[in-house]
């Protein structure tokens, strides 16, 4: 019974130091969701990003919901990016929907002048009006 009682001891403590190690290990400059404060790491990395922009695969298999959507600006908090997040249910490729978001921060070069842009196009447009925006 004394050897029950010592082990259990062990390994308690055992588990006490473990849990405690891995406690000192998080991250302190990481925010985190807590319920008096609204900030968390999604909205932090939101004010970095200049804008995203909707990128296919343009290949044979590529729908032509996915083809019209290539190429979209848009600013990280516009409404429609999230009916249109990839991979979409709209998508008829039979290898499924290979698409992706490219976020792109504020300090890219050019990504300030893209922002502009879009928010004065109402926060999103498509690839020819950022070329013809850029260029004239």
């Amino acid at each position: 019974m004394t050897r029950f009682l010592v082990f259990l001891i062990a390994a308690y403590i055992i588990y006490y130091l473990l849990r405690n190690s891995l406690k000192s290990k998080t991250p302190e400059n990481t925010p985190r969701r807590q319920k008096g404060n609204k900030t968390d790491v999604v909205t932090t990395h939101l004010k970095e990003i200049a804008y995203v922009f909707y990128s296919a695969a343009k290949d044979d298999d590529t729908c032509d919901v996915c083809m019209a959507l290539d190429g979209r600006h848009m600013l990280p908090n516009h409404k429609m990016l999230h009916s249109i997040k990839p991979p979409h249910s709209d998508c008829k490729s039979p290898k499924g929907c290979r698409c992706t978001l490219v976020y792109v921060t504020r300090d890219e070069e050019g990504s300030k002048e893209i922002e502009s842009l879009l928010k004065k196009r109402g926060g999103m447009c498509d690839k020819q009006t950022i070329e013809k925006g850029r260029s004239g």
